[in-house]
């Protein structure tokens, strides 16, 4: 067996510097100061990176040490089977380690793990299957929420739905503190219904209260929690929240509201950080790894009417002459669909492709094939301006177009919660890494993200990176774990059949 460490890795998707340097000057006793000042921050860029910034590309690109052109994670929804190279979880698994996942991006589908475990995919899964299967509950309730508050987290709460799944958290590791942030939140959003928009830092919680769980349970030599709810928050409301976005646009008036949305935010994630912390301290041989695959910085708001929005798909492939589809999980403005075997690619993106406005403009746009799954779009550009506007479009194999509503193809226009996208993507990201034997190192010296894979199996869990990974085992290498063999399969490991264990 490898004589490595283990790590616990906290992928807290695209917070930048700026905003942890911000929320560290009003929080300077917070967890996330205290890890800073007693452990290592590094700046990862992915180098040579020549796609567009998105999370589902750079965080496949961190757990496979490839740039997208190889690992081939170009969208959300995408078929698994169109992806390419070993994951982190790969080679730990195929080491003999013991593996935890929960929530990492382009995780699913989820398989039982033979060395031992847990394994919770994304929100943005097809499908609600985890190992262990009694996480399914949770995570059905999980993936609707995500598919609801897609494009605006303004949707009217399900009571009957919180209440079947309450229990189940209790149950799972849903602690009374989250119970009670949660019971004050619903308060706020009745009395002041901009508070909706702190959504989906109300999904985090749970999250990690059942993540922890699992994690205490199995103790994996490799863990991984994701989250993505301070990103959702800044891409909003950075505006109303930092200092610098003055500089951006000088005549923004932020909302007061708003503003604190970024902070509540960390404030959540700071307090399991402290959590982790508090366990890492009582085992010295663990290391927690706070990580980002990517940042980002403010950005000019600029105009956004009333947006198109698919809300009945449907009725859309009715009017379009389509038989049945099944639609997964994208994030607006785009969508994922599974084509059958029957289906006709071309034919059917045709059909999609002839939705026009009344001002000649395309409704869907930027059609992409990717093995049987067909991702698409919805341009801001598209000029719709009433829900019984026209829209013309030619139904498969037809010879001469129609003419519908908006609303009568399953379709809406719909305001965002809060307008357009004050921040937005960029290369650098963040990494703290604390734990015994980490030595304090506040220069934030920037590395290649592609090495943080081979790193971290190689020099912290001391099992060999896989040979399709592109990085070099440079960093953490001060740790004491002796050096792994070179090489070992690059394939995944086969898929045990073994019944899942309960929570």
């Amino acid at each position: 067996m490898p004589s490595g460490k283990k790590i616990i890795l906290y992928e807290l998707n695209e917070v930048p510097w700026v905003v942890v340097d911000s929320f560290v000057a009003s929080h300077p006793h917070s967890n996330l100061a205290s890890l800073m000042a007693r452990g290592q921050s590094l700046t990862t860029v992915l180098i040579n990176e020549t796609a567009p910034l998105q999370p589902w590309r750079t965080w496949p690109s961190f757990h496979t040490s490839q740039l997208a052109s190889d690992h081939n994670s170009i969208d959300l929804g995408q078929d698994p089977g169109t992806f390419h190279g070993a994951t982190m979880w790969d080679a730990a698994e195929t080491a003999g380690l013991t593996v935890g996942l929960f929530g990492p991006m382009q995780s699913w589908p989820a398989r039982p793990l033979r060395t031992g475990g847990f394994w919770i995919p994304d929100t943005f899964a097809r499908d609600e299957v985890c190992f262990p299967t009694s996480i399914n509950r949770f995570q059905a309730f999980n993936l609707a929420a995500t598919k609801e508050n897609g494009f605006s987290p303004d949707t009217a709460l399900r009571p009957g739905a919180l209440a079947r799944v309450g229990y189940d958290l209790v149950r799972r590791g849903m602690t009374a503190k989250t119970a009670w942030y949660l019971s004050r939140s619903v308060l706020r959003e009745r009395k002041d219904g901009r508070n909706k928009a702190g959504r989906s830092i109300l999904q985090a919680l749970p999250c990690f209260d059942l993540y922890w769980r699992l994690h205490r349970r199995h103790a994996p030599a490799l863990s991984i929690f994701f989250t993505n709810h301070v990103a959702g928050m800044m891409h909003r409301y950075w505006g109303d929240a930092m200092a610098d976005y003055k500089t951006v646009e000088p005549d923004y008036v932020p909302d007061p509201v708003f503003a604190t949305m970024i902070t509540r935010a960390m404030e959540v994630a700071d307090a399991q950080f402290g959590r982790i912390r508090r366990y890492v301290d009582n085992h010295p041989d663990t290391i927690l790894m706070i990580a980002g695959s990517m940042g980002q910085e403010a950005i000019a708001k600029g105009h956004r009417p009333p947006q198109v929005v698919l809300s009945d798909p449907e009725r859309l492939f009715k009017a379009l002459g389509l038989g049945p589809i099944e639609v997964g999980s994208a994030m607006y403005p785009s969508y994922s669909l599974l084509l059958s075997k029957d289906d006709d690619p071309d034919a059917v993106i045709k059909a999609f492709g002839s939705l026009t406005a009344a001002n000649g403009n395309a409704v869907l746009d930027r059609f992409r094939m990717t093995g049987r799954t067909l991702q698409f779009s919805v341009p801001y550009t598209s000029g719709v301006a009433s829900p019984t506007e026209l829209m013309t479009f030619t139904p498969l194999g037809a010879t001469t177009s129609r003419t519908e509503q908006l609303d009568h193809l399953g379709m809406e226009l719909r305001t965002r919660l809060g307008g357009a996208n004050t921040g937005y993507h960029i290369p650098e990201g963040i990494t703290v890494v604390y734990g015994k034997g980490i030595a304090p190192d506040p220069s934030r010296t920037r590395v290649d993200l592609l090495d943080m894979a081979p790193s971290i199996l190689a020099n912290i869990l001391g099992v060999p990176p896989a040979p399709t990974m592109a990085g070099k085992p440079t960093l953490f290498t001060d740790l004491g774990v002796t050096p792994p063999a070179t090489t070992q399969p690059a394939a995944a490991p086969p898929v045990a059949q073994a019944s899942a264990t309960p929570a």
